[in-house]
């Protein structure tokens, strides 16, 4: 049974389908400048269909600078999809000192520990690492892209962008969890 209003957005979807595949493919995944790996994808049936295609982003400059999207792409009932908008998803790098860094997709031991460290503190939801970028301050403050799902039997999961610092000593402390919608 579904949950989605009419109108309303899909649940995010981890696996690709193949005509999910096919949108992305004839119009994300054909620009230049910028390379886009789809992560997840969320539908919205109108006339035809919207997609929201979360995505690894890495520009084609030196040096590359990446980062994560929703590509928002409409697919009308005839005709060729088209790009409707591309957005930043949360901290967007800087190449600065103090600034944020690169998002790493994939999760190292160090990032994968304070990650593990911060769900201890949260109830009722697992949190598992899809990607995650830093910034030195007195310590380190991460942001986790996850992949989120409620405990319960059944439950859909959902992309939620988890902030992380931890201090030079103490404990790691959750100073924010926002989740990821598709807006249009």
């Amino acid at each position: 049974m579904s949950t989605t209003a009419v109108g309303g957005w899909s649940a995010w979807h981890f696996s690709a389908t193949p005509e999910a595949t096919k949108v992305f493919g004839e119009t994300l995944g054909k620009l230049l400048g910028v390379h886009y790996k789809m992560v997840a994808f969320a539908t919205q049936v109108v006339n035809g269909t919207n997609y929201a295609f979360l995505c690894e982003a890495a520009s084609s400059t030196h040096p590359p600078v990446d980062y994560i999207v929703i590509g928002y792409v409409h697919q009308p009932i005839s005709g060729a999809p088209h790009i409707i908008e591309i957005s930043n998803v949360g901290h967007h790098p800087t190449h600065m000192f103090g600034g944020w860094q690169n998002w790493h997709f994939g999760m190292t031991a160090r990032a994968q520990a304070v990650l593990t460290e911060a769900d201890h503190h949260l109830i009722g939801v697992n949190y598992k690492g899809l990607a995650f970028t830093t910034q030195v301050v007195a310590g380190t403050n991460y942001q986790f892209l996850c992949e989120a799902s409620v405990v319960i039997p059944g439950a859909v999961p959902y992309v939620a962008l988890m902030s992380v610092t931890q201090h030079l000593t103490g404990p790691v402390v959750v100073t924010g969890v926002q989740v990821v919608t598709p807006h249009i």
